[in-house]
């Protein structure tokens, strides 16, 4: 039987999405090339303008979102099944809206979109941050609440957009005040999430350096440059990431070059 595309969209064969035991997942979609397909402000209002539209026809739930320059994420809860349906809808929609505003044709996204199981409640927020961070790294803003494209005001406000009302629920059963959801969104963490590729190296920098600077604390170093310069304690920095990242040890040895340059050039 020929594959068939969805139009707009890069036409890859993809494997057999795994199923989430929660129902909840962690979704990415790219623009194709690293196009800015959101690159406007109107372009990321009529997208929002799109899902909306959906969330009801295909009773999904939003519980974290935000739309980025050139990808988006979100947190949906949903079957597995409705979930493509949901998303094959709205990409094919902003797809032939962004053709015919650019006088273009052609794939907008980079293959469908990209799924991870959300299946604990630890992993769930973590995932939720990080969203919420993406245009604070980005340096767009200085504090998540201040960007307009993502669900941390709807959160701070709790005037819903594209927050379904068992996302709040939930934040109200977790913090018991906006300064807490606040503080949370300060903490750093531990861990690589689905996303371009440019932001999970930056992702790996960042963790490779926190980890540098605990473990400077943990072995009350006079200088954090003494993580790469003592032995020992060198290839132990390299072996926790090639555990903690899940990298080869080549790859670690590599990130370890490159923090220590870091460090060295601050």
């Amino acid at each position: 039987m020929p594959c068939t595309q969805m139009k707009g969209v890069t036409g890859m064969p993809t494997r057999r999405r795994k199923e989430s035991r929660t129902g909840i997942y962690h979704i990415i979609v790219r623009g194709i090339n690293h196009e800015k397909i959101f690159q406007q402000q109107r372009e990321k209002l009529y997208f929002k303008s799109i899902i909306s539209n959906y969330l009801q026809k295909y009773k999904v739930e939003v519980y974290s979102y935000c739309i980025m320059s050139n990808h988006a994420h979100f947190i949906i809860r949903a079957e597995l099944q409705i979930l493509s349906l949901f998303m094959a809808a709205i990409l094919a929609e902003y797809a032939s809206y962004y053709n015919f505003k650019h006088h273009r044709n052609g794939h907008v996204f980079q293959n469908r979109f990209t799924s991870e199981c959300i299946e604990d409640e630890r992993y769930f927020w973590t995932c939720l941050r990080y969203i919420h961070l993406n245009p604070v790294k980005a340096r767009m803003v200085k504090k998540p609440e201040k960007y307009k494209y993502s669900s941390m005001a709807e959160y701070m406000t709790g005037m819903l957009g594209l927050l379904h009302e068992n996302a709040i629920e939930l934040y109200e059963q977790k913090f018991s005040s906006t300064e807490e959801f606040t503080k949370f969104h300060t903490e750093q963490q531990i861990g690589i999430f689905k996303d371009i590729s440019s932001e999970i190296e930056l992702q790996y920098r960042e963790i490779a350096l926190l980890l540098a600077k605990n473990m400077f604390r943990e072995y009350q170093l006079p200088l954090l440059m003494q993580v790469f310069e003592e032995k020992k304690i060198r290839k132990e920095y390299i072996q926790r990431l090639k555990e903690i990242l899940n990298i080869s040890i080549k790859k670690a040895n590599e990130l370890c070059t490159t923090t220590m340059n870091y460090v060295e050039n601050e």
